[in-house]
């Protein structure tokens, strides 16, 4: 049998490994920032994050030359035009002048964003989940189109799907659906995704959807309930997000454990 490097669960075979990859959102690559007991520690070790310091490193002189693109209809889509006639061509500098660029095309964001009463707090340049942000405004049709991450909680494990764009005029039921339906034809215990199916009556839901609530003690976490009724502008209104919103869907038996306290809806 085959061991994943990135979560050790064993697999049968190709059609395994994929399967797999798919439930539980695993890229099968070994995560190298995982802990390693002094007592195991061996040369390959030394060796691996030795060559792992270096990509670091590499990884921070190429985000300081990093350049962002964005699409002419969406906000900063000329940040990478020079002024003057026309508007064409390009700006070759690198450096600040493209920092410039992307911090004025976040302002930009955070602007729109604001207008509609979402807080956005945005990561430094180079992080993981500043470069997957796809969230967008188009200018014309003054419309956000946000990057969704949602969280299953299945049994003990984080399921993780992503919406790379959705219309902010976009109902979020209809996201969420979408996504159940395809875990549930994916795995193989369908009975596990019993507890998300959506149901007619409110008194017959299963589940609940919650987003972190910002600024709030690490062993006190408080959770805001979402209507997925809502849209996703009126569900995001009053909220702050990091990036990009963050949906919890956990079964309802768990909604509140271990003191985490959920907020009444805002």
């Amino acid at each position: 049998k085959y061991t994943c490097p990135g979560c050790a669960r064993r697999s049968c075979g190709l059609e395994c490994v994929r399967r797999h990859k798919t439930t539980h959102a695993c890229d099968g690559k070994r995560n190298r920032a995982a802990f390693v007991d002094i007592r195991e520690f061996g040369d390959a070790d030394v060796v691996r994050d030795y060559r792992f310091l270096e990509e670091v490193g590499a990884e921070g002189e190429r985000a300081k030359r990093w350049r962002p693109t964005f699409g002419d209809e969406d906000v900063g889509g000329d940040a990478n035009r020079k002024g003057g006639r026309g508007g064409g061509g390009r700006r070759r500098g690198r450096g600040n002048g493209a920092m410039s660029q992307a911090q004025r095309a976040m302002d930009a964001l955070k602007a729109k964003c604001a207008e509609r009463g979402v807080e956005v707090r945005f990561m430094a340049n180079g992080m993981a989940r500043r470069r997957s942000n796809t969230t967008t405004h188009h200018r014309k049709r003054d419309e956000l189109s946000w990057r969704l991450e949602w969280v299953f909680h299945i049994n003990s494990e984080r399921i993780v799907r992503i919406d790379e764009k959705v219309e902010e005029s976009s109902a979020l039921r209809d996201a969420y659906a979408a996504h159940v339906k395809e875990m549930t034809l994916a795995v193989e215990n369908k009975a596990s995704m019993a507890p998300f199916k959506l149901a007619e009556r409110d008194g017959d839901v299963r589940f609940d959807v919650v987003m972190e609530k910002f600024d709030t003690p690490a062993n006190a976490k408080v959770w805001i309930p979402i209507d997925l009724r809502d849209t996703i502008a009126s569900a995001l209104r009053g909220k702050t997000v990091l990036e990009f919103p963050t949906f919890h869907v956990v079964p309802r038996t768990s909604a509140e454990k271990d003191g985490e306290v959920v907020a009444s809806k805002q």
